[in-house]
């Protein structure tokens, strides 16, 4: 399933809303929400989660993993990240109101 920047956006920012997660944790739990119809590979999340941190939105850390292996990277949102992710939501849901009295709600 094709997915825009803002969309991907969104949804990253939300997922880290409250909690800090490693990139594949936040690609597991993307696929799960969208019944697999959102499957993100690297070359995809990490370019994404970068931007949002090169604009100050996430802040990362690398650690031990917990099960052994490669350390992660996990990622948290920053003061001007939960800001951001306010402004997209709201900007979702004039969009979403726009589109519900163009055409109803069906």
């Amino acid at each position: 399933m094709p997915v825009h920047n803002g969309d991907l956006e969104l949804s990253l920012l939300t997922l880290l809303e409250g909690q800090e997660r490693y990139g594949l944790d936040l690609a597991k739990e993307l696929r799960s929400l969208t019944g697999g119809d959102l499957d993100l590979n690297a070359g995809t999340l990490y370019p994404t989660l970068h931007r949002l941190e090169h604009r100050g939105w996430l802040q990362s850390d690398t650690r031990v993993s917990p099960r052994g292996g490669h350390p992660l990277r996990y990622y948290r949102l920053t003061d001007a990240g939960q800001r951001a992710l306010q402004a997209k939501r709201d900007a979702y849901h004039r969009w979403h109101q726009g589109l519900t009295q163009r055409w109803g709600t069906k």
